[in-house]
């Protein structure tokens, strides 16, 4: 029973505590994802059609000052839809679909509408995402990890005081993050075919807000 005692006796006492921080910046990248489609009973027609396209899409928006290699391709994708011959059950090729996605990033965000607009008026066919985010959030990371341990300590010093005693080292220390916060636009899927007939008009007002 005395040894059991002394080994209570020994436990330390410990005081756990949550530091919490958050850095808001404006984001300094948009990332866009176009596509196009085409269909066509001859897989070579279809192909040719889309390539074409998507060149027209790239010439628009490396024209606008987009370097090169901030434009890519995301996926390309080639297959046949199928319909059923006659009164039989047997399927056959009724023509072939091809898309091609294209992912795209604008570090001048005042671009971003005017390569919007360009993409579309070129022939896309659908816009997939509009994400406004960091280059490099590694650095914003690193100064909330300090200010949240910082917090922590603040916290634990003034629960300790209340309490009546003395804080010693620290026994333990977790890290944890709840990601980076991403601003999109809301999706632009439906109407694209009759974007000829709007434009004259004004371009889209996307406007990016503050990243946590």
């Amino acid at each position: 029973m005395a040894e059991a005692m002394a080994e209570e006796k020994h436990q330390p006492r410990t005081l756990k505590v949550v530091g919490r921080a958050a850095i808001n910046t404006t984001p300094d990248v948009c990332y866009m994802c176009f596509s196009v489609e085409t269909e066509n009973k001859n897989a070579s027609r279809a192909y040719h059609e889309n390539n074409r396209k998507m060149n027209e899409i790239i010439e628009k928006i490396t024209g606008q000052g987009i370097p090169d290699k901030d434009v890519k391709t995301a996926n390309f994708s080639i297959f046949p839809s199928y319909k059923t011959a006659g009164s039989s059950t047997r399927q056959v090729i009724e023509a072939y679909r091809i898309f091609h996605y294209l992912y795209v990033a604008v570090e001048d965000l005042d671009k971003v509408s005017v390569c919007l607009d360009a993409a579309v008026a070129a022939g896309a066919t659908g816009i997939h995402s509009i994400n406004y985010t960091l280059k490099n959030p590694a650095k914003y990371t690193e100064d909330a990890r300090l200010k949240a341990l910082l917090d922590a300590k603040t916290r634990a010093e003034k629960t300790a005081a209340a309490l009546g005693f003395k804080l010693g080292v620290p026994l333990s220390i977790s890290d944890s993050e709840s990601g980076q916060q991403l601003y999109r636009a809301a999706p632009v899927q439906a109407s694209l075919a009759e974007a000829d007939t709007y434009a004259s008009g004004k371009q889209a007002n996307l406007q990016p807000d503050e990243a946590a």
